[in-house]
């Protein structure tokens, strides 16, 4: 599945790929074998291409700062129409009126439901990617409008998981 990430004022782009039990991501045209397991909540062990890096995660609302060795990153998904005031838009992990896959995966569990009321920090859903979980936690006190996935089901990059209405107090 492809996607796009801002690093650095320059968009790239990124498609992640399953072939015999591998795992690929291309970047910006170049292929890495990349095998990717979370030693941490907040850190991957990664081979790519043959070689061995300890990436240190940490999210800040919308950017993800990524530090392998000395080398430091700030990722961000690019603005797009619908993500600017009064669209559809969301991002990643972060409930903003929609809830979104921050990569394509599988939807191992929801615990959103639909009429419910949630509250900041409330996990939502969780999805696998590259063998690690992502939970996607509400930001906000809100009730849940839509339920989009279930169990099982495989998603696509940024595709709506769940939508929220604020509620007021």
């Amino acid at each position: 599945m492809d996607y796009e990430f801002l690093s650095g004022g320059k968009v790239h782009k990124v498609s992640l790929e399953s072939k015999r039990d591998k795992q690929f991501a291309v970047v910006d045209g170049k292929a890495y074998e990349v095998d990717a397991h979370r030693v941490s909540p907040q850190a991957l062990s990664l081979l790519i291409g043959g070689k061995s890096y300890l990436a240190h995660v940490a999210r800040d609302g919308e950017k993800v700062f990524v530090a392998i060795g000395t080398s430091r990153f700030l990722l961000e998904e690019p603005k797009q129409e619908s993500d600017r005031p009064g669209g559809m838009g969301g991002i990643p992990g972060k409930a903003e009126g929609t809830v979104k896959a921050p990569m394509p995966g599988l939807v191992i569990k929801v615990n959103a439901e639909e009429g419910k009321v949630v509250n900041p920090g409330d996990s939502l859903v969780v999805v696998e990617a590259m063998k690690m979980e992502h939970e996607m936690r509400s930001g906000m006190k809100a009730v849940v409008e839509k339920v989009h996935v279930k169990p099982g089901q495989q998603v696509d990059a940024f595709q709506v998981l769940v939508e929220l209405k604020p509620v007021e107090g």
